[in-house]
């Protein structure tokens, strides 16, 4: 839903760093952070590489594309318990990882076709929920991960669910309570209750916000990866998720098809996944852009 309010302001992002990812088709999607070291971790959508970003500005590979059987990764987060939960994209499938040991802990599958299983966020007690841009339904895997289960069923909810990429980025909201996940196709956010299940549509003042991806989120303040338009729209968003506004609006020219954002201390990690360049020409080579947070907005 739209709402008639005040115009976000447009804001030239201040770039303070980049990321280079080694390789010449890397289509990096999505980012997650280790909260224990600070390091990120970045896959493709490509090949299903794993991408280690180091805390002093290095860009490493971690676990090769192939591996397990991995083609291809969107949806990257790290948990508490030191894991890495890699969306497998139109793979249909969920792998988690232990960080130390590179060890594959667990792969799971939707069982669904078509799947494009798609991004992943953390409940109060550790469960995984998650994102099939395809299919209109959440699905969850336990902290100790044995399923990729249908949690909540979209459809039910009368969410619309029109051809092409639907429920993408995913976070939980600042109570705790709720989840917030972005419609892709149609730009707007819809609120999950994590005990009732309950569906309902996020008012979003300055919204809608078409091609939204990948969200990241700090306190009350919700960061909307909005790649085709090649920027990072900032959200002040209620404590229960309820509502919403669109108060600014970051550009730079360091940005190329932004697919994620992940918050680091008093940085902004953007993905510049390019993937509107699949099949042509990428500019060279991939980045991670990291942009400073003013203090105040």
């Amino acid at each position: 839903m739209t709402s008639r309010h005040r115009t976000p302001a447009e804001i030239t992002a201040r770039v303070v760093g980049t990321y280079e990812l080694p390789g010449e088709a890397v289509f990096p999607e999505s980012i997650g952070i280790d909260a224990a070291t600070g390091d990120a971790y970045v896959g493709s959508l490509a090949d299903g590489t794993l991408y280690k970003l180091t805390t002093d500005g290095k860009a490493e590979v971690w676990d090769a594309g192939g591996q397990d059987g991995r083609g291809s990764v969107a949806g990257v987060k790290v948990d508490e318990r030191g894991r890495l939960w890699a969306a497998g994209g139109y793979e249909g499938t969920l792998r988690v990882y232990d960080l130390r040991t590179r060890e594959l802990l667990a792969r799971l599958a939707t069982g669904a076709d078509p799947s494009l299983v798609n991004d992943i966020t953390f409940g109060p007690r550790g469960d995984a929920y998650v994102t099939d841009s395809l299919v209109p339904a959440l699905f969850v895997a336990h902290a100790e991960p044995t399923a990729l289960e249908r949690w909540a069923d979209l459809a039910a909810a009368d969410v619309p669910w029109p051809a092409g990429l639907n429920f993408n980025g995913l976070v939980l909201t600042a109570d705790r309570r709720s989840l917030v996940a972005c419609q892709t196709n149609l730009g707007r956010f819809w609120r999950i209750g994590l005990a009732s299940r309950e569906v309902g549509e996020v008012m979003l003042a300055g919204g809608p916000l078409e091609h939204c991806d990948g969200l990241a989120i700090a306190g009350s303040t919700l960061y909307v990866a909005v790649n085709a338009s090649n920027l990072v729209a900032v959200v002040e968003l209620a404590d229960d998720g309820s509502a919403g506004r669109v108060t600014r609006l970051l550009r730079s020219d360091a940005f190329a098809f932004p697919t994620a954002v992940a918050v680091s201390g008093d940085r902004l990690l953007v993905v510049n996944g390019q993937l509107d360049q699949m099949g042509s020409q990428p500019r060279l080579p991939f980045t991670v852009a990291v942009v400073a947070i003013p203090e105040t907005w």
